[in-house]
């Protein structure tokens, strides 16, 4: 794969070496993001369903130490989720989940992801928050929405229908220019990509 860049500031560059991508890529849904997103970045991770339909990857970074009985966490700001995604931790520990009630967004710093019942996990700053299936009361019981398997090779204009992107399954990224935050746990659905 070749890139020609001749502005610096065009694309973000968190892909830094290919050595393997997904023949033909794969259609992206756009139904996932928030109304307001309307390009997939590079570096988006991806999960795949049963039609072949592959679908972000939703994590968010917590913005400060959360106690085991919070409901209304602080995140940084660069993530999908909207009222109605199913919370859950991304912890070796595994986590309950449950439904986002509401979501804030006025601070400039954070957003609030608010869920009914608490998640039952004291987490640290730099954690990671996923997308759930469904409702978990139990801890470790939450599982995914969907596992990532690649990591998407170009952005997406999400205000188009069954656009479709390259897909990385074996390379060198750049983790500090990902769009979106990724931990050891997630990091470890990809063991042929190399986070650096």
């Amino acid at each position: 794969m070749f890139v020609n860049n001749e502005n610096g500031t065009e694309r973000s560059l968190c892909i830094e070496q290919v050595y393997e991508d997904i023949p033909g890529g794969g259609i992206v849904d756009p139904d996932d993001f928030k109304t307001t997103t309307t390009v997939m970045p590079e570096g988006a991770l991806l999960g795949k369903d049963s039609n072949g339909i592959y679908h972000i990857f939703k994590t968010a970074e917590l913005y400060e130490n959360e106690a085991n009985t919070e409901v209304a966490y602080k995140v940084h700001k660069n993530h999908e989720f909207v009222v109605g995604d199913f919370l859950m931790a991304a912890i070796d520990t595994g986590s309950a989940c449950y439904a986002i009630t509401g979501i804030t967004t006025s601070n400039a710093n954070y957003d609030v992801l608010t869920i009914g019942t608490t998640l039952g996990l004291a987490m640290l700053d730099g954690d990671m928050l996923v997308q759930g299936t469904a409702e978990a009361a139990s801890a470790g019981a939450g599982v995914y929405k969907y596992d990532p398997v690649a990591i998407a090779l170009n952005s997406v204009d999400l205000t188009n229908d069954n656009l479709g992107c390259g897909l990385l399954v074996r390379g060198t990224v750049n983790q500090s220019l990902l769009p979106y935050g990724v931990d050891t746990k997630i990091k470890a659905f990809l063991p042929l990509v190399r986070f650096i």
